[in-house]
């Protein structure tokens, strides 16, 4: 909690930003395992099942691609921070004001790349799952209309 508190204003959307994508992970894998489950060749509307399975993976890139220009945006108004402090006292600043904007510089950077490698491992998982199962179906797309030819 203290470093949502010391990364500034930015903490807020990055803290959304991740509670997002650890929601859409999980009824992501829980979907996934249910639907997988049966070959798509065997599923009664595959078209259907196909945008389901698609269903919240822009939400969840939006997430990577957002994340780490929040947290650069925090870095921003962290050095800011510190620049203002630099510019209102000439020679003299306090060093603990100092370290409070690079503190929200370096927390709000951190977090915002640690959401994107996460949701990045998770939307890389489920895009090869996806492909996998679609190559799959292709497959047996392919192997039933030769069946069909040559009966």
């Amino acid at each position: 909690m203290r470093w949502i508190i010391q990364g500034g204003i930015f903490m807020l959307p990055l803290l959304i930003c991740s509670v997002l994508m650890v929601a859409i992970s999980l009824e992501r894998f829980w979907f996934f395992t249910k639907v997988m489950k049966t070959p798509l060749i065997d599923q009664t509307r595959p078209a259907e099942v196909m945008k389901n399975l698609r269903r919240y993976l822009p939400a969840l890139h939006t997430i990577i691609t957002i994340s780490p220009m929040l947290g650069l945006l925090g870095t921003v108004t962290g050095l800011m921070r510190c620049f203002n402090l630099l510019g209102k006292q000439a020679t003299v600043y306090d060093p603990v004001e100092m370290s409070l904007g690079i503190s929200e510089a370096l927390i709000t950077t951190a977090a915002g790349l640690i959401i994107t490698v996460i949701a990045t491992v998770f939307y890389n998982y489920f895009s090869a799952r996806m492909d996998s199962y679609f190559y799959d179906y292709e497959l047996a797309l392919g192997e039933a209309s030769a069946d069909e030819s040559n009966g």
